[in-house]
């Protein structure tokens, strides 16, 4: 039965959602080859992207789309006519995303490019044009972002190519290690420092804390990271500026991520499954439950593969 007219006879009830659902978790504890999902991980220097790039190479996807729709207690499914597709390169990187709202025929975009095996550039559009925003790198992390804009041409490679971009601003990052702690500061267009972060790292090379403050203001965030035995992300605590915000994870045995649970001041406020499909580990679905508003907003993935690939 398609989820669709699955989700259709449930009673409007979160538990009977959660039963609905929990069926298919039976069947992904056997998947033995890497996630579709990367795994939730701490703010660490590396650009995440949602869907594992091994994996997206390994079964030759060239897109994913999602579709979105929206379902209220006691209400039937409805259309949201909205949408995004993920676009990857060859290699399983991401490539670019566009958020699509199909009743205002109005398209967002986000547009990578990679250089030494780093995000290079990450190109967007607002009303006003194209700007993006280009990393430099040393030992791994970064040394200098630039800001920058340009028009919005006709042709999307001539809209995102980085030498027709006009630089606006460029800050840069200067990192010290003491112990296991790496101490990074952000200096902004005028060389002065505004942002302070430290991370800090247990004996085994996991991140258990990260901390950002500002030079000018008492604006601080806390982030807080604990892990299962299997050494996957459990929960995340997050502190900003008094208000604390507690996100607590999930897996099937294999690391498959099956649920995300999101804490405020201990109230829960938002519960998400994941849906797998039991042949080929590929998300089917993606389940997010509001508590406040009491909806359940539905995504549904359709896979685009490259040619050679005889799926």
């Amino acid at each position: 039965m398609k989820l669709k007219k699955r989700l259709k006879k449930l009673s409007g009830k979160w538990p009977g959602f959660k039963a609905a659902v929990g069926v298919v978790f039976v069947f992904c504890s056997i998947a033995s080859h890497a996630q579709i999902l990367n795994p939730p991980e701490g703010k660490d220097f590396n650009f995440h992207q949602k869907f594992n790039p091994e994996f997206i190479k390994l079964n030759k996807i060239e897109k994913i789309r999602c579709d979105i729709d929206n379902k209220k207690d006691g209400d039937r499914i409805r259309h949201t006519f909205k949408s995004s597709i993920y676009e990857f390169y060859p290699d399983g990187r991401i490539k670019m995303i566009s958020q699509i709202n199909h009743k205002l025929r109005d398209t967002l975009i986000n547009h990578y490019t990679y250089a030494g095996g780093r995000l290079a550039c990450e190109v967007k559009n607002d009303a006003a044009g194209m700007f993006s925003y280009c990393y430099v790198y040393d030992d791994g992390k970064p040394t200098q972002i630039k800001y920058g804009r340009s028009e919005r041409y006709r042709s999307l490679t001539a809209s995102v190519n980085p030498d027709l971009v006009s630089e606006i601003t460029s800050e840069r990052y200067e990192h010290k290690a003491y112990g296991n702690q790496m101490h990074s500061t952000l200096y902004n267009n005028s060389g002065r420092p505004y942002q302070k972060e430290i991370r800090y790292y247990d004996e085994h090379g996991y991140m258990v804390k990260y901390l950002k403050t500002f030079v000018m203001s008492s604006s601080t965030l806390e982030e807080q990271y604990r892990y299962n035995e299997r050494g996957w992300l459990d929960s995340l605590i997050v502190s900003d500026n008094g208000i604390n915000t507690q996100k607590s994870f999930t897996y099937d045995e294999v690391g498959n991520l099956q649920s995300e649970d999101i804490y405020r001041e201990k109230e829960l406020i938002k519960h998400r499954e994941f849906v797998y499909k039991s042949e080929n580990m590929f998300l089917r679905a993606e389940l997010t439950r509001e508590e406040k508003s009491a909806q359940i907003t539905i995504t549904e993935f359709t896979y685009t593969f490259r040619k050679e690939n005889s799926k």
